[in-house]
């Protein structure tokens, strides 16, 4: 956790462009990805643009398959673009224990934060019922019901909390 203003200010920056980029642009895994990538200068854009191709798939609970939360993700992404400082194409299991142990820190947080990892649980958590995103009227419904504003929360702390973890590891 930042002690100084500065690292505060860079932390609610991120927050705060998670949670916008997720209210216009949905695919909640590219835009958490997008809010610590940028804030972060995780990578150089061609490569960014790159992971945030990859990235939008993963949201709606993985191509809309009620598994995994896309704000999980992209931030489990960002945590490997953060934190992995060598060739990734070849093993390196010591460099990677900090990786792993900072992505499982996050998804652990995840869980309590948000009350389960899934996309379609959490917003059954918080919204009362789930809601199929397929059918027009149920989205209609799902906004109705604050939905996109929901999951403009769970990016936006999501990003936060996954760059927060990238500099605490940073400075280990």
């Amino acid at each position: 956790m930042p002690t100084d203003a500065a690292g505060e200010a860079l932390l609610e920056r991120v927050e705060m462009e998670g949670a916008q980029l997720q209210r216009e642009l949905h695919a909640c895994a590219r835009c958490a990805l997008l809010a610590v990538g940028r804030n972060l200068d995780l990578a150089q854009d061609d490569c960014l643009e790159v992971a945030l191709k990859t990235a939008i798939p993963l949201s709606g609970g993985i191509a809309g398959t009620r598994n995994q939360c896309g704000a999980l993700i992209g931030g489990v992404m960002a945590i490997g673009l953060g934190l992995v400082q060598y060739d990734a194409r070849t093993a390196n299991p010591e460099a990677r224990k900090p990786v792993m142990a900072t992505a499982k820190g996050f998804y652990r947080w995840f869980e309590r934060e948000f009350g389960h990892a899934d996309c379609y649980d959490i917003r059954e958590i918080h919204l009362g019922r789930f809601f199929d995103m397929a059918d027009p009227e149920e989205t209609r419904k799902f906004e109705a019901a604050g939905g996109y504003e929901l999951c403009a929360g769970v990016v936006g702390k999501a990003a936060r909390k996954a760059a927060e973890l990238i500099l605490e590891t940073r400075k280990t």
